[in-house]
């Protein structure tokens, strides 16, 4: 074809077609394993970054035609949020041309020489606002008077970059960046301090319709337009929105053991359905708790391009007056004081960590901030927490924003225990700030081992830099008054006080609990003991009194004596099928007026399950997925069912009835699958029944990828031609 003098150039160009380059734009975002992406349905563009839109015209264009289009924001019903540009090619700086403030530019036109297509280059700013636009018209200007105008509606979501030195939420290590922003499978630790468990939870941050509600989170809260490009903002929004107590968000927080009208949090494995039910019902989804809420935020903030893990925090305290104190108050035959303390001391508690700069406070505290969006305290007026820095926390700088004193005690607040006498006079006889916060807990990068992180949250327990840090954060006017730090575990006694157990119970089996004491003088001694046994829910809340027994015992000099007690299964099974619980032990010594006790937890972890597959495991093709599993507690099970979640299913679980299982017999299923997704997948099973939830197990798989899976098609129809 001969080139066209301009001059030659008719009165007429038709748009033949136009691509946006989903998939050539994902791979240079690092966004290709988004849905939306890979089915060719929007962009997903991390900010500062470029994509691309391919142009073809019924004649020739050269570099002296002009390209503009018509970029809008996606307001989601609600108007603050409309904004519209005129994007031109060639803005000019000035502050009455919209096309310079757009927060989408075009970098450049790529016109080919002696050619009828053209390439639009776009580009972002890093410190742009992160929110979904369309680009709608394309204008293209040969004369002063000519503009021919084109329909090419297609949508772009930007999110944040952590590849681009210059974003706010940059992070400079591959690994790392991998781990807490590509990875769309992770772990989730629960359990006790004696005995951590696990289990496998999929994020499914690139799965449809994610991305899409995190932005109508945003769009259901007060966020300006303005601030959804600021990563502290918009982490604190979501901390509040993946909750229900305030503003309708997410998930409904429930721990009163009766999930009949919802799912039970010990059901879910995955974000992605809970995000999908809430999505299409625009209303909270029942129920969650902390490790769920936990979940769900880190799939929205791994989503939006914010570097995000799920953080476990063992004996975890929630200190509710602020005084850095949890106080436990017993009667004499050490049952629990009702109503004597709102503090408590969770087995576990899960959390998140968000990675971005803090401009507010300066360098020194840019990195890891803590989040959490389970609704325990409010924050000015709303049930949220965080962002803060893990450097404060660490360093007792209670001052710095936001809630940094909440999480500084839950990893660092001192223990007593009170005894009320008959009188009704309390005696406190054991103080411990060694207990709170062990073990904090994170998926490792580029593994499925238990990262320790404690020590990013506080200085090694009983070092001089812990108690100057403690020291520091009980001096701040962000306390309520200053706590004796006294601790008792140094502090030499005459009689020992031992609870000797397993650290963990199979639900089903019996439990033998010893109290051992030991007579550390010459002499023999005559003592009073008590002890207690509860079934306690992970947050510290009774759920049923399993055994109390007071006795005497005479031991004589540098000798011990041991007391038994047998825990039936048939006595906790059924009370623990519901919840995440522990059974809790406390037993008390007295000599005199020296009261001495211990305490300890054992952690209740579900029975297993059986599973196999067959049939070659490979991408766009179906296998067999097989599960089994044994009922040995001691009652029927009904409303039995399998579930399947993982990477792939779009958001559905897979789900196979299987009524009654009486106790001793067997369950199984056989579920179809066909991964859409090739490479290192965990798929997760679950047993659940109307009497008993939360048998999960997963099953690691490699996929081998379809040669025959699709690529982006070169050219796609136009849609409307003006």
């Amino acid at each position: 074809m001969e080139r066209k003098n301009r001059r030659d150039l008719g009165d007429k160009l038709s748009l033949l077609r136009h691509v946006p380059r989903f998939v050539k734009s994902g791979k240079r975002n690092f966004t290709d394993y988004y849905d939306q992406v890979s089915n060719r349905k929007g962009m997903v563009v991390r900010r500062g970054e470029q994509f691309f839109l391919d142009m073809e015209f019924d004649e020739q264009v050269d570099d002296k035609d002009l390209f503009g289009f018509d970029v809008v924001t996606t307001s989601y019903g609600v108007e603050r949020l409309e904004r519209k540009w005129f994007l031109k090619e060639r803005p000019t700086k000035f502050s009455d041309d919209e096309s310079y403030h757009c927060p989408i530019q075009i970098r450049t036109v790529i016109v080919y020489p002696g050619s009828n297509k053209a390439t639009a280059v776009f580009i972002t700013s890093p410190n742009c606002i992160v929110a979904k636009y369309w680009i709608k018209q394309l204008y293209v200007t040969r004369k002063v008077d000519l503009t021919f105008c084109f329909d090419v509606k297609f949508s772009v979501s930007v999110i944040f970059n952590p590849f681009h030195p210059n974003d706010s939420v940059y992070m400079e290590n591959d690994d790392e960046r991998e781990e807490y922003v590509m990875e769309d499978e992770g772990r989730v630790y629960f359990g006790s301090s004696r005995n951590i468990g696990s289990r496998a939870w999929y994020f499914g941050q690139f799965d449809d319709p994610v991305l899409d509600c995190a932005y109508l989170l945003l769009a259901k809260s007060d966020l300006p337009l303005e601030q959804w490009g600021d990563p502290v903002e918009v982490a604190r929004t979501l901390s509040a929105l993946v909750n229900s107590n305030d503003d309708a968000g997410v998930l409904v927080g429930n721990w009163s053991g009766d999930y009949s009208e919802g799912v039970s949090p010990t059901e879910w494995k995955s974000s992605v359905p809970i995000i999908t039910q809430y999505y299409e019902s625009q209303e909270p989804v029942c129920f969650g708790q902390c490790w769920v809420f936990s979940g769900v935020l880190t799939t929205f903030a791994r989503a939006l391009g914010i570097p995000a893990r799920s953080v476990t925090n063992f004996d975890s305290a929630h200190d509710t007056n602020g005084n850095l104190i949890v106080d436990h108050y017993f009667d004499d035959d050490l049952t629990p004081v009702a109503g004597g303390s709102a503090d408590s001391i969770w087995n576990f508690h899960v959390w998140n960590d968000l990675w971005m700069a803090r401009p507010d406070l300066g360098d020194d505290f840019n990195g890891w901030q803590a989040v959490d969006a389970t609704p325990q305290e409010q924050s000015q007026g709303v049930y949220r927490t965080g962002p803060s820095p893990l450097r404060a926390i660490k360093e007792g700088l209670v001052e710095l924003p936001f809630d940094t004193p909440f999480v500084f005690a839950e990893v660092n607040a001192c223990i007593k225990h009170w005894v009320r006498s008959a009188d009704g006079s309390l005696n406190e006889v054991f103080s411990d700030p060694t207990k709170v916060g062990q073990f904090v807990s994170t998926k490792a990068v580029g593994s499925s081992d238990r990262q320790d992180i404690t020590l990013l949250y506080k200085y090694p327990e009983g070092s001089r830099e812990e108690q100057a840090a403690f020291d520091k954060a009980s001096g701040s006017s962000q306390i309520q008054g200053k706590g004796d730090r006294r601790d008792d575990n140094k502090g030499k006694r005459e009689v020992k006080l031992n609870i000797l157990t397993q650290d963990v119970l199979v639900i089903g089996n019996d439990l033998t609990v010893v109290l051992e004491i030991n007579n550390e003088q010459n002499r023999e001694k005559v003592l009073n003991y008590g002890f207690c046994v509860h079934l306690k829910k992970y947050n510290g809340k009774n759920l049923k009194d399993l055994a109390h027994e007071k006795g005497q015992v005479t031991v004589a000099g540098h000798s011990s004596a041991n007391v038994e007690v047998q825990i039936k299964a048939q006595d906790y099974a059924e009370a623990a099928g519901q919840e995440e619980v522990g059974i809790e032990i406390v037993a008390m010594v007295v000599q005199g007026n020296d009261k001495q006790v211990s305490q300890t937890i054992v952690n209740l972890v579900n029975p297993e399950m059986e599973i196999s597959i067959s049939g070659e495991v490979a991408q766009n093709r179906t296998f067999h997925f097989q599960c089994v599993f044994v009922n040995n507690l001691p009652f029927d099970l009904t409303e039995g069912r399998f579930s399947i979640d993982g990477p792939g299913l779009r958001g559905k679980s897979l789900v196979q009835k299987v009524g009654l299982v009486k106790q001793g017999d067997k369950a199984k299923c056989s579920i179809t699958l066909n991964p859409a997704r090739a490479g290192n997948r965990v798929f997760i099973a679950s047993f659940n029944s109307k009497e008993f939830k939360g048998v999960t197990r997963e099953y690691p798989v490699y996929v081998e990828p379809d040669p025959n899976a699709v690529v982006e098609d070169e050219i796609i129809p136009v849609h409307r031609e003006y």
